[in-house]
């Protein structure tokens, strides 16, 4: 899979976690749920359709089910639509009870295991439904050899820390699509390194040292992608180097919500429920829950920026944060602001060194929904 494919199906993976398809630019979130269509007959995600038409080799899925076996019908509905998509994509239906050799050749040991082989690579599945299958293919079909990299030096959530800064499951959805994750730290590292395909900063705490900052600048100078998502209570210079090198100021106060007391019980919890058109929320009609938001907005920057979530208009900027801390938060005409507020932002940038490979970052006001916690909940994942 090229890399401009690899990187927005990150972009995507994130997103919709999007999350993190999660992570097509830089992480984009895979919607793998079927559709059921009018006719009442299902068809695959847009998702599953855009990585089929990816792949340009044979792939060969062998099922090995007994006559009569649950789920084999169902499986054999959903393999037809992939090879619809793809002439290359066949599959084939097999009785272990019939063909005890090659049951054996591929260490089949229940009805129901199907085996997807793709080049001189082969993953063996159970039960597998539109999820399961289209994961496998995008491991078995990349050739992306890189590394997601996440910062770490400032307080970040870790993908060592116990608890609600653990990020143990947003490396586990990333690992299922095939990609690596380590963590870095930018001091020890000294740059960025080249086979970083997207670079993390989630949650930190402390300010950078201008070395780091330096080296992120550079990073992005050479199409660099970084997805940041800050702690809404933890201020630090990171803040600024956002306004002053992309043009994103983050508001001063809280995003508050109605929908969130409905959601997860609390008005400070922000839900994304307007999408403006974009490669990674194309056809994401899923709400995505934001625990603790920042309000960002778009200043005039060095790169191209545009609203990529937005709150719904119920929402407002509480910027009264004594009445808040009391628990008495109320939308104020002329001083708080009201929705939709932008709770993340895209950014790109054309590369200043002519490698034509466009810089692409990502902003959210918020780094709960990415840890284990949350990352999970609603649209999400």
């Amino acid at each position: 899979m090229k890399m401009k494919n690899k990187g927005q199906l990150l972009l995507t993976v994130l997103l919709g976690l999007f999350i993190l398809v999660g992570i097509n630019v830089l992480v984009k979130k895979i919607d793998w749920q079927m559709d059921l269509t009018k006719n009442k007959r299902y068809s695959l995600s847009k998702s599953s359709q855009d990585l089929l038409k990816s792949i340009k080799e044979k792939v060969d899925v062998l099922c090995f089910y007994r006559p009569g076996e649950r789920g084999k019908k169902q499986l054999e509905d959903l393999l037809r639509l992939y090879a619809k998509e793809n002439k290359l994509f066949n599959y084939e239906f097999i009785d272990p009870d019939r063909a005890p050799g090659l049951a054996k050749e591929y260490e089949i040991h229940q009805s129901g295991e199907v085996i997807v082989k793709f080049k001189n690579k082969k993953e063996k599945l159970f039960l597998p439904d539109e999820e399961k299958l289209s994961n496998a293919l995008m491991r078995l079909s990349s050739e992306e050899k890189g590394k997601i990299y996440i910062v770490s030096g400032h307080g970040e959530a870790s993908l060592f820390a116990g608890g609600d800064r653990s990020l143990s499951k947003l490396k586990k959805i990333l690992n299922e699509q095939g990609l690596k994750v380590e963590e870095i730290s930018l001091v020890k590292a000294g740059k960025v390194p080249e086979d970083a395909l997207i670079l993390l900063i989630v949650g930190a705490k402390k300010d950078f040292l201008e070395s780091e900052l330096s080296i992120l600048k550079e990073y992005l100078e050479q199409g660099g992608r970084l997805l940041v998502a800050l702690m809404a209570e933890e201020k630090n210079n990171l803040w600024g180097w956002l306004e002053s090198e992309l043009g994103v100021q983050l508001k001063q106060g809280f995003v508050l919500d109605p929908v969130g007391k409905l959601v997860l019980g609390s008005f400070m919890a922000a839900v994304g429920q307007d999408y403006p058109y974009h490669p990674i929320t194309e056809d994401f009609n899923f709400m995505t829950v934001f625990p603790t938001a920042l309000a960002l907005e778009i200043k005039a920057g060095k790169g191209k920026a545009s609203p990529l979530i937005k709150s719904s208009e119920g929402a407002w900027l509480e910027t009264d944060l004594k009445r808040l801390k009391k628990g008495e938060a109320q939308f104020d005409e002329g001083q708080d602001v009201r929705g939709p507020l932008n709770l993340a932002v895209w950014v790109e940038e054309k590369d200043k060194k002519e490698r034509k490979k466009e810089t692409r970052i990502l902003v959210f006001g918020d780094d709960d929904w990415l840890t284990d916690k949350y990352v999970e909940l609603g649209g999400n994942k």
